[in-house]
This record gives structure tokens, sequence and C-alpha cells, in this order.
């Protein structure tokens, strides 16, 4: 007899949280939801979206951080719905450990040791553990690390041209990010396919309203992630810089006397779409504009030419590709970002088809290859929750 089990699955992105709980072995999601814009920056209100059972709920209320919103959640689940496991998304644990961990007092210890390795996530997953302890002191609680998929990444990839000594001592090497979503988003195109992990070369593209990422997988391993050794680096992101010549960093901090904090704050959330496109860091709003704003359209053309230049790169390392996978919140829901990140690729083999692209945006699994393009163009919704419950059940089964 298998054992049966619910899980509750909290995931704290930079500006949401996703959370579901999941009936296992069945894998039946039984709640899920999303609180968007949490301390955000907007035009529009914070809101959470959430189903239970076959029941809809839509909250829009002010969310400036994440323990409001948690606590939204739980006072609706509260009396409907019962859970035995709680996992939690925990992005950088650092280089000790490589894989889940039970929630315990020695854990705990070792997390907060962590939290300077992703200043934007760590310490929001690790204050919501504490809090979950809280208030759910008697359920067994676990982490499910974000790195782990990037650890075959080659070290020819992920070790940066500083002195050794300092690599070496401080642990400093590309990490690589958002590895359960590209995971997830890897095993559902091969199972779209059917073709064994082998056979597909393939670029993952996990673009959210928070954090952006793209990853170069081969035989099913990934191979280089545009995030480094913090969430920092890589694309341009809603308000962290992406990738900058990092001479400027010490050019302000030389003529404002900024402190490493006030520089982390302005690289983390003042810059990316927030520092180029005042009004809104919602590239959604952004994509809105662009035919009636040239600063609108500026932000939006640096954000979609920083993707194309990673997919050149990838190109090249993957010695060619099959398959481009599109996923999270703005890879599926922004029609516009995908044909203008396709747009002139041809030479690389990349051909969209236009109509299917525009009707993708309803969160299935969808073709939007044209007819005679060499790549696969794949809308695949991500499901980072069902990933890492997945991952939990897999332990403790």
């Amino acid at each position: 007899m298998k054992y049966k089990t619910k899980i509750l699955v909290l995931n704290c992105g930079s500006s949401s949280l996703k959370f579901k709980v999941i009936s296992f072995p069945e894998e039946i999601e039984i709640v899920s939801g999303e609180a968007e814009k949490v301390g955000v920056k907007s035009t529009t209100s914070s809101r959470i979206k959430m189903r239970i059972e076959n029941d809809t709920y839509e909250i829009k209320e002010n969310l400036p951080d994440h323990f409001s919103a948690f606590k939204t959640v739980v006072n609706y689940l509260q009396g409907k719905i019962n859970f035995d496991i709680i996992g939690h998304r925990y992005v950088h644990p650092g280089n000790e450990k490589k894989h889940s961990l039970i929630i315990n007092e020695e854990s705990i210890r070792y997390l907060e040791s962590t939290l300077h390795f992703a200043p934007l996530h760590n310490p929001v997953s690790f204050s919501m553990i504490k809090f979950s302890q809280e208030i759910f002191p008697d359920i067994p609680q676990y982490a499910v690390f974000d790195i782990s998929f990037h650890n075959t990444i080659q070290p020819e990839f992920s070790t940066y041209a500083l002195p050794l000594e300092l690599s070496q001592k401080y642990n400093i090497k590309r990490y690589g990010f958002h590895g359960i979503s590209h995971q997830y988003v890897m095993e559902e195109a091969l199972k779209f396919l059917n073709v064994e992990k082998e056979k597909v070369k393939i670029i993952s593209a996990h673009l959210g309203t928070g954090g952006s990422s793209l990853c170069a997988i081969k035989n099913g391993e990934s191979i280089h992630n545009t995030m480094g050794f913090t969430p920092l680096e890589g694309l341009i992101m809603n308000t962290r810089s992406g990738d900058i010549d990092i001479g400027i960093v010490l050019y302000i901090m030389f003529l404002k006397k900024f402190t490493p904090d006030q520089m982390d704050n302005i690289l983390n959330k003042q810059s990316g779409l927030a520092g180029i496109y005042k009004e809104t860091s919602d590239l959604r709003e952004i994509a809105s504009r662009v035919n009636d704003d040239g600063r609108a359209e500026k932000a939006f053309d640096m954000y979609v030419r920083r993707i194309k230049k990673y997919i050149g790169f990838y190109f090249l390392i993957l010695e060619g590709f099959n398959v481009l996978i599109f996923t999270d919140t703005l890879g599926v829901e922004v029609p516009l970002l995908r044909e203008k990140i396709c747009d002139e690729m041809d030479f690389l083999g990349i051909k969209l088809d236009k109509e299917k692209n525009k009707n993708s945006t309803d969160y299935c699994l969808k073709d939007i290859s044209a007819d005679g393009s060499k790549v696969k163009i794949l809308v695949v919704p991500t499901n980072e929750e069902l990933m890492i419950a997945r991952e939990i059940y897999r332990g403790i089964k």
C-alpha cells in the first residue's frame, strides 16, 4: 500500500507567494493559488488568486510583505483543508548542502547562516519557515533547494576569473537558480515530445514577474544558467540589474560613499525594469504601452535583447539546440514577449507561428512552432510546487 499524505508547498518569489496542497501518491491538487505583486510598486493592487477544490477566490488587498499574504491564505485554509507536511522552496543553501533538508534546530542554524547568498529570497523563505513553525509546530517541514539541478554545471562555466584562493575559501562560483522550474519544464517537454533526454538540447527560459533566467540543458542536465553566485546576474529583471560592468558598482560606491548594504539595495531592489521605467516594474504593463510610450518601448527592447544575447551564447555552447521552452508568468502570459524574442532568429532554426503564439496564454502546454521550424518552441507552464512536493514525497515514502 502506498503511503498517503497531503503536502502544503510554499514557494516564496521575490514578489509573489505561490502555494498548493497536493495529495500523494495521486498528485491531486486540492488547493492552489498565488499572491501577486507582494511588496511591489505597481499601478494595480496586489491580489491573491486561490482555488480550494472546486471553489475559486480572488482577493484584492494591499500585500506589503509575504507574511500578510501567508496570513490571508492560512485564514482561508483553516477549517477547510488539512495537511500533514509543509515544504518550502529555499533558493540558495550555500555550498555545503546540495539536497533537501528536514527542518530542525540544526538545519535552522545552518539556513540562518546562508541568508546573504540570495538577499531577495533567502531571508523571506527563512522567515516563512520560522513563521510556519510557530503556527504549525507539530507539522514536519522541509526545505527544497533551487540550485540542486545546477550541480552538473562544469568548472569551466561555474568558475569566476577571481584569485583562486578567494574563490576556494569563500565558495565563490556559479550556482545557478530556478533549478526546480527548469527541471520540471524539461521533464514535461520530454514527455510531450516523447523523446529521450539524450536526444535533445534544450534552452529553457524561465521569465517571471520577479526573477528570470535561462538554462542550457544537455542530456537532461544543466550545463549553464544565466544566474550566478547570486540571483542578481544574468537577465534584466523587474528590480534586479542583471549583468553590468562591476566597475560601475565600485564607481558609484566611491562617488556616493555607499555602504555594501546600500549598493545591494540599489542593484537588487531599484534597478532592472524599475530603474529603467519608473512607473511600474511589471513587464506586462510595460508591454501594453510599447506602442504609445517611447520609454516603455526602450525598456521592453532592452529586456528582450538581453534574452536574445544568451540564446545566442547557448546556441554556441550547446552546438545547436532542438527545443526552446518559455515558462513562468511572463513566459506564458505575454505573447508579444515571445514574438519579439523569436523575431529574426530564423538563422538559429527558430520559426514562430504567430497565430498559435497569440492564442497560447491559457496555462496549457502548447507547441507554437511554425511549420518547418528546426527548433520546437514550447510554452510549458511551470509547476515548482509539484516538483517540490515530489522531492519531499520521494524522500519520505
